[in-house]
């Protein structure tokens, strides 16, 4: 008798006109509020709002945090580190959009 094990993959597809407060931002990318402090400080989150309760971030900001994170993760950077490695990329995709 052979088993078949069957796994699912959830995910939610957020739009980028979305806003998350920042509670919601560190729930959904299991990032803390301190992380979300040092992108923001470092430039590559850009929240509207004044001070921290009440910044609201797009939806833009969960790819970007989640990348962040993985990136001080897995290449043990820190948060300026991972903020020029973003900005790389990012420039690199905005290259590769213009040569096609």
């Amino acid at each position: 008798m052979t088993l078949h094990v069957a796994s699912w993959l959830v995910c939610e597809v957020v739009e980028e006109t979305i806003e998350l407060s920042l509670p919601e931002l560190c729930h959904s990318c299991d990032a803390s509020a301190e992380l979300v402090a040092e992108l923001v400080a470092h430039g590559l989150l850009e929240p509207a709002g004044a001070a921290p309760e009440w910044w609201r971030f797009a939806g833009t900001s969960l790819a970007t945090t989640r990348r962040a994170a993985r990136l001080m993760q897995d290449l043990e950077l820190n948060a300026p580190g991972a903020a020029v490695v973003i900005e790389l990329l990012e420039r690199i995709d905005e290259l590769q959009r213009k040569l096609r």
